[in-house]
């Protein structure tokens, strides 16, 4: 079967998923009512890599090879979403393709974290008290509400974790830090409600949506947005009882500040983008939806949209998925609007499109590139693209087996990690030595030397070799005999670390 081919039947499998379980498009099931039973355990599969066998990353087929791109690297969250189940499951580690995941422009891995039974999302780099981190949300996706945020350093090694406040469980949409080193996260909320309003039943269930932001040091709750206070029922376009017997009208997916420090909340559910006050919660202005207070000039208008950010020239960008639902209609973009405040009227800039048609009826984003450009993360349709500053494509990758990614993300990335490089050696049936090198999470590795000698004290060079990927494979003559080690090399021939001894 076709790549092409494979990947429609899991986006019919996703379209499945999506309506009966809802996890990223309707209403969720709450912890207590969640009854998901998980899927059948798959065959192991052939390690991938002979020096890490626990490491099973999805695959990467670049479409249109890297030429003019930002500067960094690719930061993805993939999991399957036809598979995800709220039911953790034990998945070994080998056989996991859910994980944080960077890669580089050739969709080789840099860096793997597999997750087992459980999904990241939103998987990036931020800062945090002024150095880099790691960030994502981890928990689960499809089934029950439940996650905690998670902050990485430079190592690789968790540093915080970050939990909603008040009794509420964590959401997958939006884990941002802000300047003053809080976190705003959003949070799925089920409370009773009387739905005649919308045709549903008086004594109905109403999923809504919270903002909060958590002190990531204390666990204090700072400030906190519920959506049922500020946005009626009246303004969605979802209003039906999902299967999980709930109605799912806001559908909160992000959250940005404003230039002035307000707060910039994306709503699938309403198509709307709203501006709230941080202090009072009071809704400023709406952008789309039912009760816009903009109008839109010509190609300007969105609908269902995810990822909207303000960026630095006032423009607005954001992913427009522009459906509810998935099926042959769905034209998904990413855009960048004006707005005229004196006048009330959003303007389309530019529209973000590649050479064919893609589907991204949920999930995606839209990043804001040092360049000009945006960085367009395609949701279900699992691509992801660069565009220059004039929308031109620059590069354009998927995965290769039908996984997704919530968001996808071009950033700049240093890492040495502290352990050791890892080895596997392998003797042919020529008595030739294959030496398989890796590290995993190490970003400055040019090449690889091998060094060996027959005690395991006093090894000397014997063979190097450029770093081909994740893995590279050195070959050694039959009359190789001893003891062996790997050594990372940087792009200037400086050791990096080296491996442990391994006996031939």
């Amino acid at each position: 079967m076709a790549v092409e081919d494979l990947r429609l039947t899991r986006r019919d499998l996703v379209a499945l998923a999506g309506v009966t379980l809802g996890g990223l498009y309707a209403g969720r099931v709450p912890a207590a009512r969640a009854q998901v039973v998980p899927p059948p355990a798959p065959a192991p599969p052939t390690p991938r890599y002979l020096s890490r066998p626990d490491l099973n990353p999805p695959q990467i087929t670049v479409t249109r090879a890297a030429a003019g791109t930002a500067p960094g690297m690719i930061f993805l969250a993939p999991f399957d979403i036809s598979a995800a189940s709220g039911t953790p499951a034990p998945v070994p580690a080998s056989e996991s393709r859910s994980g944080p995941l960077v890669v580089d422009d050739t969709g080789e891995p840099v860096w793997f974290l597999p997750l087992g039974s459980s999904t990241a999302m939103d998987f990036r780099v931020q800062r945090l008290r002024g150095r880099p981190v790691l960030t994502w949300y981890e928990g689960t996706v499809l089934g029950p509400y439940g996650g905690a945020f998670v902050v990485y350093d430079p190592t690789y090694h968790r540093i915080a974790r970050v939990a909603a406040g008040r009794g509420r469980r964590g959401d997958l949409h939006e884990f941002l830090l802000t300047a003053k080193g809080n976190a705003l996260i959003t949070i799925y909320f089920e409370i009773p409600a009387d739905l005649t309003s919308i045709g549903g039943p008086k004594d109905g269930r109403l999923v809504t949506g919270i903002v909060q932001e958590i002190d990531i040091e204390t666990g204090d709750v700072l400030f906190e947005w519920r959506s049922r206070e500020h946005v009626p029922l009246s303004e969605s376009n979802m209003t039906a009882v999902t299967p999980a017997g709930n109605v799912d009208y806001f559908h909160l997916n992000s959250v940005a500040v404003d230039r002035d420090g307000h707060l910039l909340v994306s709503a699938r559910h309403t198509s709307t983008i709203y501006k709230l006050n941080r202090k009072t919660g009071k809704v400023l202005w709406r952008l789309g939806g039912k009760s816009s207070d903009f109008t839109f000039g010509p190609g300007a208008a969105f609908g269902f949209q995810h990822d909207a950010r303000r960026q630095p020239d006032g423009t607005i960008t954001l992913f427009d998925n522009a459906a509810s639902l998935p099926g042959p209609a769905v034209a998904s973009r990413a855009i960048r609007l004006a707005l005229d405040m004196k006048r009330k009227r959003a303007t389309l800039v530019r529209e973000y499109k590649p050479s064919g048609q893609r589907a991204g009826w949920a999930m995606g984003n839209a990043q804001q590139l040092p360049s000009g450009g945006l960085f367009v993360g395609w949701g279900t349709d699992g691509s992801f693209t660069e565009f220059g500053p004039r929308g031109g494509v620059r590069y354009d990758a998927r995965f290769a087996d039908g996984d997704v990614s919530y968001r996808a993300f071009r950033m700049p990335w240093t890492s040495r990690p502290t352990g050791r490089p890892a080895t596997a050696v392998v003797r042919g049936d020529d008595g030739t030595v294959a030496v398989y090198a890796s590290w995993n999470g190490a970003t400055e590795v040019a090449r690889w030397r091998v060094d060996a000698g027959l005690q395991p004290t006093g090894l000397k060079p014997v063979a190097s070799k450029k770093r081909t990927g994740f893995e590279t494979a050195i070959v050694l003559p039959a009359t190789t005999t001893g003891f062996l080690a790997v050594t990372a090399l940087d792009a200037t021939g400086k050791a990096l670390r080296t491996s442990e001894i391994t006996a031939l």
